[in-house]
This record gives C-alpha cells, structure tokens and sequence, in this order.
C-alpha cells in the first residue's frame, strides 16, 4: 500500500525539499540525541523506554559504527540495514523492473515487511497514516481495529484476499508505524505474528535492531528511501585474505497482501 500525500504533505512539499540541512537530522518532535563519545554501538537512546527496551528502530545517527561493530550482523540494502539473526531469512522484494521496494524478515512460519519513507522535520506521520489505512481497509470489506501494543497505536485487520484457486480469505495483518528523525518506517506482520505476542517477539527484536539510513539528499514527505540488493553483510568476519564473504543472492519475497 503506497502512502498517499494528504492536503498537508502537499503544502509542505517544497518545504520540505528546500529545507532540509545537515543540523536538522535529530530536531523536532520523535528525534533522539546522538550517543556520547565512548558509547557501545547500539547503545540505548531517546528511541528506547523506561525499562530500557527499544521503543523504534536506530536512525543512523544513534549508532556510533554505522560501517560494522554491532553485536550482529547486518545486511546493507542502502537506506535499510537488516538484522541478521540464527533462524531468521531476509528477502528482499523486486518490483516489476527489478528494482528492490522492500525487506521482508521470515522466522518460524510468520513474517513482516518493512519499508521506509521520508518524512518532515517536525511532524509524525504514523497518525495520518493509520487512518488512511483503516478507511482503505474498510472500503474494502474488510475489518480494522486501532489497538495499544508495544510501540503504541496499531492496527489489528483482517484483510480481504483471494486464495491461490480465487477462494476468498481472510488475511490477519498486524500495522505497526515508527516515527524517526526525518523518516517513517512501516512494518506489516503476517502470519501467526499478527495475532500472537510470543510469535510476534522476534521479529519485533529484529525491527527495532535495523538502522535507518535517511540521508541528507531533500525527499518529499512520504517519498520511499531508495533501496539496493545487498551486496555485503557488515559485521560479518573476514574472510581469509581480508575479503568479506558476500551475501547469498536473495530471492523475491512473498508478497504481503496489499489493500487499497
């Protein structure tokens, strides 16, 4: 489901592509502080809550070696840095010209999808965002309720579909939006994940472990962050002779049912 702009996206557009510099990342409603000097990678910021638990993914800036360091690997798909955790697959999903649009993490028959946009200095754009979504959901035929979860408001749906031999079915579809410095990621669980919070748990860990990488280049609000396939894991060892062992090609996901 693509964002769509609303009346005040559009009014800040130009805003937007003029007004972004270098000192605005971290400003502004939802932005977290930079670690000090000598902090782990990783190490726990504004993003995370009273008990120390992640309350959002990093942004780039909250990680002192974006380069490597972390307590694991990532996979390094431009403006998304992907956990790579045992028992985890990461897919990367092509649109119809090849071109990566999104990350899908599958673990224990669940999955959930995540994208990236850009998104104005100041403003959140999740509260928008859910509403369009709902009012999209119900449109059509299917059911939508806004609940409390772990990182605040989501969206509980069931989705309508079609099965392989055009049966209709019901999806069960879990919308959990983040609001980061300058961007919003959205994730879609599927599976046992969208209604049970055990099944969910890993992949939230995994969710809230990827680095966004925002860029300082001007992005309209709601514009997606471009993506590349992976070429290298960062933090992986070296392998002999000093060269870092490349990533498995990664195939195309399977396709998160969308509604519109």
């Amino acid at each position: 489901m693509p964002l769509r702009r609303g009346k005040r996206d559009k009014q800040r557009d130009q805003d937007e592509r003029d007004g972004f510099h270098d000192d605005d990342v971290g400003s502004g409603a939802g932005s977290a502080a930079e670690p000090a000097d000598g902090e782990p990678d990783d190490a726990t910021s504004s993003s995370s809550g009273p008990t120390g638990a992640r309350t959002r993914p990093f942004d780039e800036t909250e990680v002192s070696d974006p380069e490597g360091g972390a307590p694991f690997p990532r996979l390094d798909l431009g403006s998304l840095r992907i956990p790579v955790f045992t028992d985890m697959e990461v897919r990367v999903e092509l649109n119809e010209a090849q071109q990566p649009v999104a990350a899908s993490l599958l673990h224990a028959g669940s999955a959930v999808q995540v994208l990236a946009f850009a998104a104005p200095r100041n403003d959140g754009l999740w509260d928008d965002v859910r509403a369009e979504i709902a009012d999209s959901v119900r449109a059509d035929g299917g059911h939508v309720d806004e609940v409390e979860g772990p990182f605040g408001l989501e969206l509980a749906v069931r989705a309508k579909g079609a099965a392989p031999d055009g049966k209709p079915v019901e999806q069960r579809l879990r919308f959990v939006g983040f609001d980061g410095p300058r961007w919003f990621l959205r994730a879609v669980f599927s599976g046992p994940a969208a209604t049970n919070p055990q099944q969910a748990l890993p992949l939230e860990t995994v969710v809230t472990s990827v680095v966004v990488v925002r860029g300082d280049q001007p992005m309209a609000p709601r514009d997606a962050l471009p993506l590349r396939l992976p070429t290298d894991v960062q933090g992986m060892p070296q392998a002999p002779g000093g060269e870092r062992p490349t990533a498995d090609p990664l195939t195309r996901g399977p396709e998160i049912t969308e509604t519109r």
